[in-house]
């Protein structure tokens, strides 16, 4: 072991080295002073049509001078580009006119609102407060087809927002036009007698793989909305501070397998969007609705730690940039807590447990959310600020007594009436560099408050090419009577600019940490400590058109000194010349000490390994891509071994049809995976540690069809068959803490067989039409699928699973959802 501490620690000293060497290089310059464009007083609005023939832009100056970001940077772009920008008292009007020399080749896919694919786009950057760091974009595609987001922290994008503006586009004999109206209030404009606004077009030719941009952003450098030119003209208005409303309505059924009957809902409820103030908003939503998202993928979990699933729900997702702050760009094993995860709100209820000699019946699937509300703005001081308030309600589970299966069922509550609240603030200082905190407190009826606070700084410099952060913060968590206090920081330094750069960093985390109650985190009482370096080729050379080379090292121990996680990586990723796509890498990882394999018992050694993965992936552009990923691991000695294949095919028959197509399955011999703890002199101390080596099996097929009957009439649909098999074999106990040795032991001991099958079958199909702009009719059905089957030496057949799991029981609902958009 001392010899591979002396080892890491030599390989650190050589990232550290070149990391000095890094700094020492040329800082990337500057771009010259930015371009603008005028904007013109649109005495007669324009009509909104995809043809640039309105009075006004006979009138409005263009802006031209396009260059290629890719594939040959800053060379003029291959074919011409030019935009004009207009406004009247309400509307700010963007004429974007793409010519082409082969109009009949450009790509025009036509797809769901915000649904990606390989097209030819323009996309309409504004940062309305001009503060160099946040601002909207707005992306339009030769079918009308329409995308937009909010940009942040001068590079970070956020593509859930959806502001209510319209788009038309249309091909002609010289290439095609996209045509936007963006009202006022989708900017949140603060009042002035005149107005500068950044600006930045850039535009996508698919069939060339080529982006022309009006500002030239040299490759390397960082940086976004600080880039942009400026939009200058727009005098005598008064935006309104908007009003936006959307009702709606819902109503669902679902048919159980076994039930005579079906179980009927309906509700309705409200999302508001109010600007209270210059630079200020409120977002509410009253009794909402969720019924359209689709359901989280299966997985197998068999290790400590829970799965980390994304959030989905609009409320939550919309907007949700406001509470993130820095985080660092970390190549490694593990970063800072996330301390806000909104699936905490509305999540399974299970607070409190069932009563002892009471079994439980039946429990709903999810918290209701009685109404939330988000308070968001900034500044002209430049402080951002964030507050999310939610209230969820009690709920009961259905129980009766274990001993009498003919009894009555009564009800117990398992989650009680609870509040959440979430805050953070951010300031601007020294031009591009913020401080900010952040804090969560969650308080219910019958169980004592959780608390967690954050101060972060963020610190660049050297045209954003260096960059420190840093994060403190405290937890204060834990049952009535048995309250903990904890706390995290942590400090990275990079250099992402240029070809060379890298990082190193180091953070800790104290056993009493907890910000799991709002946020989500793997584990507490850990420190880390690592680097990484990496060198670019930015534009095209003998074998690929960009290509990464990256070296990392890494280590992570707990608070008693155990090495957890150590060891080194190497792998690089290239865009071939032929527009495919691949990547590879190794991890040498050192034997280390596992904390909680025994769930609570003696620590046990973890041997050495070797991990490896590659990825290949076609040009995206033809009808049929596919791609390729596998990845194995295996521990030195080949006890232990893990390997996952897994394949992506999409099909494009019509430019309005999308099929995706994926498959994975995976195979793992674990010669130790924890069983159960036993406590055989009943001292109420777990004194046997039982394991087992493991042979397990996992297959996935998950398929999505997309249908664009309109722009604004869309079809989904998805399905996914998970089947895993786990056979358990030669039982045995952990010999000695801290050891790799186990003791035989009898089958016997253990209260049941540890061996499983496992299938589900989820899917959903939505129906969405956006009947007129922001107010949309929602037609869903979803259908949920599984069983789980206690086997001794279960046998894997997947073609079976996957076909079983289509009849096993389930349930089907059916749901449908009416909104309508108002603005005043």
């Amino acid at each position: 072991m001392t010899h591979q501490h002396d080892r890491l620690a030599h390989g650190f000293q050589f990232i550290l080295m070149v990391f000095v060497m890094l700094g020492a290089s040329a800082h990337p310059t500057a771009d010259a002073p930015p371009k603008s464009v005028q904007a013109v007083r649109a005495d007669i609005p324009p009509r909104i049509d995809g043809r640039l023939d309105d009075a006004v832009w006979a009138s409005a100056p263009r802006a031209s001078g396009f260059t290629q970001s890719d594939p040959d940077e800053g060379d003029a772009a291959s074919e011409r580009t030019t935009f004009q920008v207009a406004y009247d008292d309400d509307t700010l009007y963007v004429g974007v006119m793409c010519y082409d020399s082969e109009p009949d080749r450009i790509v025009s896919a036509l797809t769901r609102r915000g649904a990606w694919a390989e097209r030819d786009s323009v996309s309409v950057n504004i940062d309305p407060r001009h503060d160099h760091r946040t601002g909207v974009f707005f992306v339009v595609g030769p079918s009308g087809w329409q995308m937009d987001g909010v940009t942040f922290r001068d590079g970070d994008e956020d593509d859930t927002w959806e502001g209510v503006w319209a788009a038309e586009a249309a091909v002609n004999g010289e290439g095609w036009c996209a045509e936007l109206a963006i009202p006022y209030h989708v900017l949140r404009l603060r009042e002035q007698e005149e107005y500068t606004w950044g600006i930045y077009v850039h535009r996508a030719i698919s069939r060339k793989q080529e982006r022309a941009q009006w500002i030239h952003f040299p490759k390397g450098t960082n940086g976004w909305n600080s880039r942009f030119g400026h939009l200058t003209g727009i005098t005598g208005i008064s935006p309104t501070r908007p009003v936006e409303a959307a009702p709606f309505t819902v109503g669902s059924s679902t048919f159980t397998a076994g039930d005579s009957g079906t179980g009927g809902a309906a509700s309705a409820g409200v999302d508001l969007r109010y600007g209270l103030a210059s630079g200020m908003s409120l977002n509410a939503t009253i009794n909402p609705d969720f019924g359209q998202v689709e359901a989280d993928p299966a997985v197998l979990n068999l290790g400590v730690f829970e799965t980390f699933f994304e959030e989905r729900r609009p409320f939550f997702v919309e907007g949700s940039s406001v509470f993130r702050g820095p985080s660092p760009d970390i190549v490694g094993i593990d970063g800072p807590a996330r301390l806000f995860h909104s699936r905490r709100i509305g999540r399974a209820p299970g607070r409190f447990g069932v009563p002892d000699g009471f079994e439980e019946m039946a429990r709903p699937r999810a918290t209701t959310i009685l109404g939330a509300a988000k308070l968001s703005g900034k500044t002209a001081a430049g402080t951002s600020y964030g507050i999310l308030d939610a209230l969820t309600a009690d709920e009961y589970a259905d129980i009766r007594r274990s001993e009498d299966e003919g009894s009555d069922g009564e009800t117990f509550r398992v989650e009680p009436r609870t509040n959440f609240l979430i805050g953070r603030v951010q300031q601007d200082v020294l031009g591009d560099s913020t401080v900010g905190g952040m804090f969560t407190t969650m308080n219910g009826d019958g169980f004592a408050p959780a608390f967690v606070a954050s101060a972060d700084g963020e610190f660049k410099w050297a045209d954003k090419a260096y960059r420190v952060f840093t994060r403190a913060g405290v937890s204060r968590t834990g049952a009535i009577g048995d309250r903990d206090s904890g706390y995290e920081a942590a400090a990275y330094f990079s250099k992402f600019s240029g070809s060379f750069g890298g990082q190193v960093y180091a953070d800790a985390r104290s056993p009493e940490f907890n910000a799991n109650d709002l946020g989500f985190m793997s584990r507490a009482g850990r420190t880390q400590v690592g680097g990484h370096v990496y060198a670019q080729i930015q534009n095209p050379w003998a074998l690929a058109r960009r290509s990464g080379f990256n070296l990392n090292a890494w280590r992570q121990a707990n608070y008693d000194g155990l090495a957890l996680e150590q060891g080194v990586n190497v792998n690089s990723w290239h865009n071939l010349k032929n527009y495919w796509w691949f990547n590879f890498g190794i991890n040498r990882e050192l034997a280390v000490y596992d904390d909680l394999a025994t769930r609570g018992g003696p620590a046990m050694r973890r041997p050495a390994a070797v991990r490896w993965w590659t990825n290949v992936n076609s040009d995206d552009r033809k009808t049929v891509a596919a791609g390729v990923s596998m990845m194995g691991v295996r521990s030195d000695g080949g006890d232990n071994s893990y390997h996952r294949r897994s394949l992506r095919v999409e099909v494009k028959p019509a430019t309005n049809v999308q099929v995706h197509v994926s498959s994975s399955y995976s195979s793992e011999m674990s010669f130790a995976q924890w069983i159960e703890n036993l406590d055989v002199d009943g001292d109420g101390q777990d004194d046997r540690f039982v394991f087992g080596e493991l042979d397990s099996d996992v297959f996935d097929v998950s398929l999505r069809l997309n249908v664009a009957l309109t722009r604004t009439l869309t079809l989904q649909g998805y399905v996914q068959p998970f089947v895993a098999v786990g056979d358990y074999t030669a039982f045995k106990e952990l010999a000695r803490p801290k050891s790799y040795d186990f003791t035989p032991v009898a089958e016997a001991i253990l209260n049941a067989s540890p061996d499983f099958t496992r299938r589900s079958l989820r899917s959903n199909v939505v129906l969405r039409w956006e009947y007129r702009p922001g107010s949309a009719l929602f037609a869903v059905w979803s259908q949920n699928r599984s069983e789980s089957l206690d086997l001794s030496d279960p046998s894997f057949r997947p073609l079976h699973g996957v076909r079983d799991s289509f009849r096993d029981d389930g349930e089907d609902t059916f749901l449908l959802k009416l909104s309508y958009w108002m603005g005043v």
